[in-house]
């Protein structure tokens, strides 16, 4: 493919509209995973009370969120007025004064990234609940994981057709046109698959959040939010299109070979990449490059991988049907080509797999906490049996390995385990990888570990007590700002000097006095008796001090000062995590390297045929 060809050319479009969707969609900081509420998950609040606030990771989509109250003495529905802050990650509820009871607060929302959550907040009004607070382990709903499910799938199996297509079937010599065009067919069928999946997705999520009851008009405002106006949404149009691409390039390959099928590789690999961007890498606080890099080489791998022997575990059926004489030699010439391929590409979705779960996970104890946590474990079980199934496989194709297998087994130097085995345990090594994909279905249609962690590991409000007031300060991190709530109570009766404003002030590391300037202080706002709400830029150090000021009409200005962190602990099972995925790349690595020099220069790249070839051909056409 020379530098002017019109495949490079498209296949340079296609980067560059990529890297251009990527660096708009840069800004997504985290899924509409809920940090904080007020009151918190299993807190009260006094009798009476008319305001509740939700402080989410990302900004939500409002016309496809939903926030429902229900409670007080005849646990009925409660009136609720919504209102989204600006940046879109703070919501106020304004609700009728609360009688004495216990509440529920079940929110459903859209994140601009795409990503649908749900969760309750229990509270009570007078006192506190009895019960356990959400934990978060709710499974997801049905349709959207079957919709992911087909389109990972269909992916996978797209990408195994064009490595079919590429590698194996060159290597049928006579059988290769035949086999050809069933590769293509199934390749074709895999595109399909995930287009329409891909399709179906928005309009599954927007029933999904809206519910059947609403109007056409709430359905077209929501939809298009979703679409139009969302970081998701500009990822879900420009993969559409590049998967219309892929599927016009695979088609128009059926009649002639090469360059439209190159087209078709390079545009699945850029749809790829884009799904990466909007899955669980973009929700990071750091790091998101090499999540992105390890989710997308995930998925490659495991087209190569799980995709390729599907394809080849149908396609080449009737080949390794004739095992009379030596006529099932053309199923074992590209079971023989894809090995090595199989073996490099398990490597790699291991590694990158092994990276993820150290970069979603943070902790050991994760792993049992949640949805996310038990499908990582019973991920690795699964990928775990594959791999055993494929060492197995490939004793069966490899006669130097099948030796060694025997010698080391005392089985002696000639043993050879029975071929006919390989078309059973091909196809049950495809579908346990199958189970696999409805496991990473499942695992990127729910918050990770490590947010549902962050979510209810929310840092404490810092309290003291100062002239007669008892103060509380909250700073809750939304993205690049940091939303700042303060409570000021009396707590000697009558006070004399009420407090009539505050103001916030940020001092980056930790100071014993106030050293913010007071033009940059920020002036908050009363949303209540006692209770004041703003919102300002984060500083860029990860130490500081909150400075809090509240005036105080005919007296002295009371200061509090408050110590804040957001530096992340450290997580030796991310690091544990990190070294393992590098100690297996060097392994992959190691044996590309070891390949290529063993590999004999002007060796041929067809496999012989068995004689006579035509009538294998002939065979293998009906």
């Amino acid at each position: 493919m020379t530098v002017g060809s019109p495949v490079a050319r498209v296949v340079r479009a296609l980067l560059v509209a990529a890297l251009l969707v990527l660096v708009g969609a840069s800004a997504a900081s985290a899924h509409a995973t809920l940090l904080r509420s007020d009151p918190p998950n299993g807190g009260m609040v006094a009798t009476g009370r008319t305001t509740l606030t939700l402080w989410y990771g990302e900004a939500i989509t409002p016309a496809v969120s939903s926030f429902d109250l229900r409670g007080g003495s005849a646990a009925t529905p409660v009136p609720v007025q919504v209102r989204v802050d600006g940046d879109g990650r703070v919501v106020h509820l304004t609700v009728p004064p609360l009688e004495r009871g216990t509440y529920t607060l079940t929110w459903a929302t859209v994140a601009t990234d795409g990503h649908p959550t749900r969760g309750e907040v229990l509270f009570g009004s007078g006192f506190r609940p009895d019960g356990l607070p959400s934990d978060g382990a709710a499974l997801p709903a049905p349709w959207p994981v079957l919709l992911r499910t087909a389109d990972l799938g269909g992916t996978l199996l797209a990408l195994g057709a064009l490595l079919a297509l590429w590698r194996v079937v060159p290597a049928l010599g006579a059988l290769a046109p035949v086999t050809r065009r069933r590769t293509t067919t199934a390749g074709l069928v895999g595109l399909a698959l995930a287009l329409a999946s891909s399709l179906a997705t928005p309009v599954v999520m927007t029933a999904s959040q809206l519910g059947p009851d609403a109007g056409a008009g709430a359905w077209r405002a929501a939809l298009g939010d979703i679409v139009l106006a969302s970081t998701w949404g500009r990822l879900w149009l420009v993969r559409v299109a590049v998967l219309v691409v892929a599927v016009t390039a695979l088609w128009l390959s059926r009649s002639r070979v090469g360059r439209r099928r190159a087209v078709a590789g390079a545009a699945l690999v850029v749809g790829v990449a884009l799904d990466a961007w909007a899955g669980h890498a973009s929700a990071l606080p750091s790091g998101r490059g090499p999540a992105w890099a390890a989710a997308t080489a995930h998925v490659l791998a495991a087209g190569a991988w799980a995709g390729g022997l599907l394809v080849l575990a149908l396609v080449l059926r009737p080949l390794a049907a004739l095992d009379r004489g030596d006529r099932g030699a053309p199923a074992m010439a590209a079971w023989r080509a894809y090995s090595p391929l199989a073996a490099l590409s398990s490597l790699v979705l291991v590694a990158s797999g092994t990276y993820e779960a150290g970069v979603h996970v943070e902790a050991a104890n994760g792993l049992l906490r949640g949805v996310y946590g038990p499908a990582v474990l019973a991920k690795v079980v699964v990928v775990g049996v594959a791999l055993c199934l494929a060492a197995y496989n490939t004793v069966l194709v490899n006669e130097r390995v099948a030796e060694r297998v025997g010698r080391v087994a005392l089985l002696g130097r000639g043993w050879r385990p029975a071929r006919h085995a390989l078309r059973t345990t091909a196809l049950v090594e495809a579908l346990v990888l199958a189970l696999a994909v409805v496991l990473a279905a499942v695992m990127t249609s729910v918050p990770t570990a490590r947010e549902v962690s962050a979510a209810a590991s929310a840092s404490a409000p810092q309290s003291d007590r100062a002239d007669g007031l008892f103060v509380t300060v909250e700073s809750v991190p939304t993205g690049r700002d940091l939303r700042v709530l303060v409570r000021a109570q009396a707590v000697v009766r009558p006070l004399g000097t009420p407090v009539t404003g505050v103001e916030i002030g940020l001092t980056e590391g930790t100071v014993t006095a106030p050293a913010s300037r007071p033009e940059d202080r920020l002036v908050l706002t009363a949303v209540e008796p006692g209770r004041w709400e703003g919102q300002l830029r984060a500083p860029a150090t990860t130490d500081w001090t909150t400075e809090v000021f509240l005036r105080r009409a005919g007296a002295r200005t009371t200061v509090v000062l408050t110590p804040w962190s957001s530096a992340p602990p450290a997580s030796t099972f991310g690091t544990a995590a990190t070294g393992v995925a590098l100690a297996l790349l060097l392994v992959a690595g190691t044996a590309v390297v070891v390949a290529r020099r063993r590999r004999r220069p002007g060796a041929p790249t067809e496999l012989p045929l068995p004689t006579p070839g035509e009538r294998v051909l002939e065979e293998v056409g009906r």
